[in-house]
C-alpha cells in the first residue's frame, strides 16, 4: 500500500502541505499488535487523531489562487499509532520518555499500547517509517529540482485539553505556530501570523514546537523552508471526530491565503 499520498501541485510550486496525523487507518496486522480493546482504541483514535486537517490541506489547494498554481500535498494514509513519521527515529527522540516516539507503547493516557519494548518496533519502521521519509525526501528533491526551494507547511491539530502525558500549565491557543531555528525564517513565521489574523489569540511554540524536515535535509540546506501549523479543535470540531463545514472552510481559506504568500515569497527568490 501506499504510506505516503503525494498530489501533485503546479510544478512551478515550492509549496508542500505535509499531513501527517489525520488518518485513523490501522491495518489489520497491525492491530493484531495493540493492547486496547476496541472501544479504548477508539477514544485513543478519537484523542490522538489530527481530525479532518487532510480536508484543510485540500480545501486550502484549492482556493489558493497565486499565478504558479496549486500546492502540492502529502498525506499519511495510516495512523499514527502504526508509526509517527514525524518523530526521530533513534534514541534522541524526546517523545520516547513518554512511550510516544516513532513507534508509540503508551496511549494519551499513558496505559499500554503495545508491549514495552515494541517487538514489532524494526517490522514497522521497515514497513512504514522508512518508506515514508524516502517519499518525503524524494518530493522535496523534487521541488528543489524545480524551483531551487521548497517550504514544508505541517498541518496539524489538538486537543482542548491536555493529554496526559503533556504539560497542563501551557497554554493552548487556537493557533500554535511550531517552527525550528534553521529551518523557519523570520518572514515564514511573519505570513504565519497575517494568514491566520482572523484567530482571536496565537502563540509561537507553546504548547508545540519544532516542524517536519527530511532528515537529509535537517539543520543543512537553508533552501528548504518549514513550518508547523496547529488547530485546536474545537474551532472545527462539533465532536470528536466530526467537523463542521463552514469553520473548516474559513480555516482552509487562511491556510490557502498563506500559501499563496509562500508561493510568492518564493518566485521572489
Amino acid at each position: 500500500m501506499t504510506i505516503c499520498r503525494i498530489q501533485s501541485g503546479d510544478p512551478t510550486s515550492p509549496v508542500i502541505l505535509h499531513v501527517p496525523h489525520a488518518s485513523r487507518m490501522i491495518p489489520d496486522t497491525v492491530r493484531a499488535g495493540l493492547l486496547p480493546s476496541d472501544a479504548e482504541l477508539h477514544r485513543e483514535l478519537d484523542e490522538s487523531t489530527d481530525t479532518a486537517t487532510d480536508l484543510i490541506a485540500q480545501g486550502a489547494a484549492n482556493y489558493a489562487t497565486s499565478g504558479r498554481g496549486r500546492p502540492w500535498l502529502a498525506i499519511n494514509q495510516v495512523s499514527r499509532l502504526v508509526i509517527d513519521p514525524e518523530r526521530f527515529p533513534g534514541d534522541d527522540e524526546p517523545m520516547n520518555a513518554v512511550g510516544r516516539g516513532a513507534v508509540y507503547t503508551r496511549t494519551c493516557n499513558d496505559a499500554p499500547l503495545r508491549p514495552e519494548p515494541a517487538p514489532d518496533s524494526q517490522c514497522l519502521m521497515d514497513a512504514y517509517f522508512h518508506p515514508y521519509a524516502a517519499a518525503m525526501s524524494e518530493l522535496v528533491d523534487d521541488r528543489l529540482a524545480a524551483t531551487g526551494a521548497a517550504v514544508i507547511i505541517d498541518v496539524h491539530s489538538y486537543p482542548h485539553r491536555p493529554s496526559a502525558f503533556e504539560d497542563p500549565t501551557r497554554p493552548r491557543p487556537p493557533l500554535c505556530i511550531g517552527t525550528d531555528d534553521f529551518h523557519t525564517p523570520e518572514w515564514l513565521t511573519a505570513q504565519v501570523l497575517a494568514a491566520f489574523a482572523g484567530l482571536d489569540e496565537k502563540a509561537v511554540n507553546a504548547p508545540y514546537s519544532g516542524c517536519y524536515m527530511p532528515l537529509g535535509r535537517y539543520r543543512s540546506d537553508s533552501r528548504v523552508s518549514a513550518v508547523m501549523i496547529e488547530l485546536r479543535r474545537d474551532q472545527y470540531l462539533t465532536t470528536n471526530h466530526t467537523p463542521d463545514p463552514a469553520r473548516l472552510d474559513t480555516l482552509s481559506r487562511m491556510l490557502a491565503t498563506l500559501v499563496d504568500q509562500c508561493t510568492a515569497q518564493g518566485a521572489a527568490h
